[in-house]
């Protein structure tokens, strides 16, 4: 029964970020968000990807493991990229939190070589990949959403006057990474749960993203014309 709920489930969070994906073409949101269009676009495939192989699978695992490599360098991307609407207001502000971003990553990477070259593999398989991999997405993940909370105090504190999509963009990207940081917590911890807990755990990862995708979705609206005329100037 809840094999059944989490398939469908799964289903359910591969068509929502679909629909994310076809709000921000259809509002013509890509030509001023590249990153975050990139971010929808990975994952509608990785969720794809997964429904295909099996969530369960190893050949996904393994998928999964090369995600966080690539997702270590998209979400300080992502984070950026939140605030491309409002850089003229914000420029000062990204600028002097850029270190969080850097220093967390390479504090993510030489933790990650450290924990990795030190585990045994005298069994013949090597953890060091995925070590490797998920203290950088952990990492990734922390400096992102450090970021995004830094920076959101400092607007409130300036007093700045944001986008709508700046704004539903710096929410929904904060919850996702905090999703992100509760997921890689389980990522450790699932080996050793009972089969019915780590389904429950999955339909209540699943049910958060649904409610936060379709917020986001609900909340996103097109470019003021202003904006959209200057992305149009810069084109070559």
């Amino acid at each position: 029964m809840l094999n059944q709920a989490v398939h469908w489930m799964d289903i359910a969070a591969t068509a929502v970020d679909g629909l994310l994906l076809l709000r921000v073409l259809g509002l013509r949101l890509h030509r001023i968000y590249v990153f975050i269009t990139l971010g929808c676009l990975l994952a509608l495939f990785f969720d794809g990807v997964g429904l295909w192989l099996g969530v369960e699978s190893t050949a996904n695992g393994r998928v999964v493991v090369y995600s966080w490599f690539l997702y270590a360098f998209v979400y300080p991307a992502i984070a950026w990229d939140v605030f491309e609407e409002a850089k003229a207001q914000a420029a000062k502000l990204r600028r002097m939190q850029v270190g969080r971003l850097i220093s967390g990553i390479v504090l993510a990477l030489v933790f990650g070589l450290l924990v990795g070259a030190s585990v045994d593999d005298s069994n013949g398989e090597s953890p060091f990949v995925s070590i490797l991999a998920l203290a950088l997405w952990v990492g990734s993940s922390t400096a992102s959403l450090s970021f995004l909370w830094f920076m959101r105090r400092a607007i409130r504190a300036e007093k700045i006057a944001l986008p709508n999509n700046t704004s539903v963009w710096m929410t929904f990207y904060m919850l996702i990474l905090l999703e992100e940081l509760l997921a890689s917590f389980f990522a450790l911890t699932g080996p050793l749960l009972h089969e019915m807990a780590k389904n429950v755990l999955v339909i209540a990862f699943d049910l958060y993203g649904l409610t936060v995708t379709g917020w986001c979705i609900s909340r996103l609206r097109t470019l003021p014309p202003d904006i959209a005329s200057a992305s149009e100037k810069a084109r070559p």
